[in-house]
């Protein structure tokens, strides 16, 4: 496919990215249906590989977009202080993310890069030793949100690709094939420690078009079911290291902000939800121990959480990021060490693209 996910803007339309331009296409939201012809909002990059364009609707009718000026990515170090100490792997243009995630062992990473022929984008993990990175996936569709297996083994990712979307996974020395784990589409974001559940998302029912959290159980019938399902979006879910608590993004309050439940070991989410970020929030992760929930504020900057295991402190400042994919429901781009000293950031080098604003995108409908 080349067209993005879908937003759902009411009273009737669907904002969706095709071959880097943001189009627009009338839609019935009770029969399923699209109606007419797509509308472009912005000019084609020519891309089709990933989603070339950022955007964001308000329900007040406010239309904000970013292209993707073909810009270098960079896997980068930084210290608590904002400092860069190193990078790794190579630099490369991408058109969509790097999503690092540290294997449990914390000797490799897996990311994404698109391949520089084909654009095709692949799941890579790198030796952290070595620096040397190695493709695990090559299929022709689109492979993304890495995962490990909490012995460090195997790699769980989403793809897709043609006639078969879902969750696969793959010896993470790269031997063997890929094996599906699940079909359909779900969006891979966490694997618990004691290997019983996958964390992902799914594309929710209704006008809104939401995202709601499931899990994927590892035993009994091994079929996926929601826990978290509610009228708003919630994305980019993170489980605690031991287990209890689930961290994730939602926009219920109308900005995206942090929010954590508790998590039992039979996969559900308790009722104690709490709010963690002030203001806005998204792309949480955990430290190893488990005692500080790290976030990015809507202003970019890289948030930490002290946490005792019942109690969390306000959120401090560290420090300002440039997140190659900003606050996204499309993933986390960084990810940070065990003792929470470093973050592995994927990092845009040279200048943005111009942010552009349509107060009224019903009346430009109408022209």
């Amino acid at each position: 496919a080349d067209a993005s996910a879908p937003v759902y803007a009411p009273p009737g339309w669907l904002f969706f990215v095709r071959n880097g331009a943001l189009m627009a296409q009338s839609f019935d939201a009770d029969r399923l249906e699209l109606k007419g012809e797509a509308i472009s909002f912005t000019p084609s990059t020519g891309t089709p590989i990933a989603p070339g364009v950022s955007f964001s609707i308000s329900e007040s009718g406010v239309l904000i977009w970013q292209g993707s000026r073909r810009q270098k990515h960079q896997l980068s170090w930084f210290d608590r202080e904002g400092n860069q100490r190193g990078v790794v792997g190579p630099t490369n243009e991408m058109t969509i993310g790097y999503y690092p995630r540290f294997s449990p062992d914390g000797r490799r990473v897996a990311f994404n890069r698109n391949d520089p022929q084909t654009r095709n984008l692949d799941v890579w993990v790198i030796d952290l030793a070595s620096n040397i990175p190695v493709r695990l996936s090559s299929d022709a569709g689109l492979d993304r949100f890495s995962i490990w297996s909490p012995d460090s083994s195997r790699v769980a990712f989403h793809s897709i690709r043609a006639g078969a979307n879902g969750i696969y996974q793959r010896a993470a020395n790269g031997t063997g094939t890929d094996e599906m784990l699940l079909k359909g589409g779900y969006n891979t974001f966490d694997w618990s420690a004691d290997g019983r559940f996958i964390v992902c998302t799914s594309m929710g029912g209704g006008q809104k078009m939401r995202r709601n959290i499931s899990v994927l159980p590892s035993f009994g019938d091994r079929q996926p079911y929601e826990i978290i399902n509610g009228e708003f979006d919630e994305h980019n879910p993170q489980l605690s290291p031991d287990g209890r608590w689930l961290a994730y993004a939602s926009d219920d309050s109308s900005s995206y902000e942090i929010y954590v439940q508790s998590f039992t070991t039979e996969g559900k989410v308790g009722g104690d939800k709490k709010r963690i970020s002030t203001n806005g929030g998204n792309c949480p992760r955990w430290r190893r121990d488990g005692k500080e929930l790290f976030y990015v504020a809507a202003d970019g900057q890289m948030m930490a959480v002290k946490f005792n295991g019942a109690t969390f402190e306000p959120p401090q400042a560290l420090f300002k990021t440039r997140l190659m994919m900003g606050l996204t429901h499309w993933g986390i781009d960084y990810d940070v060490t065990p003792d929470g000293q470093r973050f592995l950031i994927g990092t845009l080098v040279g200048e943005p693209a111009p942010v552009s604003v349509i107060l009224n995108w019903m009346a430009e409908m109408k022209k």
